[in-house]
């Protein structure tokens, strides 16, 4: 349809892979020429009464993945979790494989072995030599694992004029009051990204302000919408720059409407995770001091600013953890499930990439 308030033809395309839907909004710009957002979504969450329960054992479960995680899923799943052999009965064993060790547990004929992360090659404790042939599912950030498992994602938002108008107007006047121009909240110096030294390359171009490890600013993770308030822009900036990888901080950005504007400056296509035009991409310009001059100019420009805030009108982030762990128990109920299960040789080379034809991440080339 066409769009008179954008000046876009928008329209949706759908693709059925088995029995999931890959659905993606296309938006088509004069000016940017077609772009896609998408997302997988899975078939509705009718439970089957019938089926009898699966049980999934994560040996070395995070804090953030719910015991109970299944209770909103279309099939039937429960779940164990502890190390030592705890998991020997289970059909499925999921590990989450940044805290693994070279050293794995025996693996039972017949398991099936999952690989669980959301972590670059540099997050991880060990290269997994010693692991080939055990992992048959990958479920992560990369696009093509198993199971893709994002920070976030985003549904349609429905906003009427009125509504909408209010709310820019409400956004525009608060712009105008933040008085700090960049801010980046980080743990981790030193990586691989080398984004530390492209930050301070910026910092002798415009003020930057630093919270946490890195920086001489302290933010409670409770209060880090208030911190960044008074900002305009936020250095979404991943530790490595990996194909498919996004930091969650990126997400984060989407959460407060009065949240800065994220620059980005990873390995990922960007406009395949988030709404486009919502961010600035620190890679497509050829110096630092190009980009310092752009984020001037849009500083200024509240028109321009409400031009990176217009995607609100159209998308809002959501973050369901329980999305593709629920895709897990449904392969496990197929009665062909076997068509989906394979052996990685090699997980280690899957997950770092083969030095010789393929790398997953790359080393930055922008410390102009």
């Amino acid at each position: 349809m066409i769009n008179p308030n954008r000046g876009a033809v928008n329209f949706f395309c759908v693709t059925l892979f088995g029995s999931t839907l890959m659905i993606g909004l296309f938006l088509i710009s004069p000016s940017l020429g077609p772009v896609v957002l998408t997302r997988t979504v899975y078939p509705p969450r009718l439970v089957n009464t019938s089926e009898s329960p699966i049980r999934v054992h994560y040996v070395n479960r995070p804090p953030w993945i719910s015991m109970d995680i299944f209770s909103k899923c279309g099939h039937k799943c429960y779940m164990t979790a502890g190390g030592g052999n705890s998991y020997s009965d289970s059909e499925v064993v999921v590990f989450h494989t940044p805290y693994v060790k070279e050293k794995h547990p025996p693996k039972k004929i017949g398991q099936i072995w999952v690989f669980h992360s959301l972590e670059p090659p540099w997050l991880h404790w060990c290269k997994f030599n010693n692991w080939k042939r055990k992992f048959n599912w990958t479920i992560s950030y990369r696009r093509d694992s198993d199971i893709l498992y994002a920070y976030g994602g985003f549904k349609t938002r429905n906003i009427n004029q009125s509504a909408w108008d209010n709310e820019t107007s409400q956004f525009s006047e608060k712009w105008l009051k933040k008085s700090k121009d960049i801010a980046w909240m980080v743990s981790h110096c030193g990586t691989p990204s080398k984004r530390d030294d492209y930050v301070n390359i910026l910092k002798n171009m415009t003020m930057v302000d630093i919270y946490g490890k890195c920086g001489n600013k302290k933010c409670h993770r409770d209060k880090t919408e208030e911190c960044l308030k008074p900002y305009k822009f936020y250095l979404s900036f991943e530790n490595e720059l990996c194909e498919d990888y996004i930091t969650e901080k990126s997400f984060k950005m989407y959460n407060s409407l009065l949240g800065p504007i994220p620059i980005s400056r990873g390995g990922s296509n960007y406009s395949m995770y988030l709404p486009p035009g919502s961010y600035i991409d620190a890679s497509k310009f050829k110096h630092i001091s190009h980009l310092k001059a752009y984020v001037d100019s849009v500083s200024r420009n509240i028109t321009k600013v409400k031009e990176y805030m217009s995607w609100r009108k159209h998308y809002k982030i959501y973050v369901d953890h329980s999305i593709p762990f629920c895709e897990l128990c449904r392969r496990l109920h197929l009665k062909d499930k076997d068509k989906y299960k394979r052996m990685y040789e090699d997980i280690g080379e899957w997950h770092r990439g083969d030095k010789s034809k393929r790398k997953s991440c790359r080393e930055p080339q922008d410390l102009l």
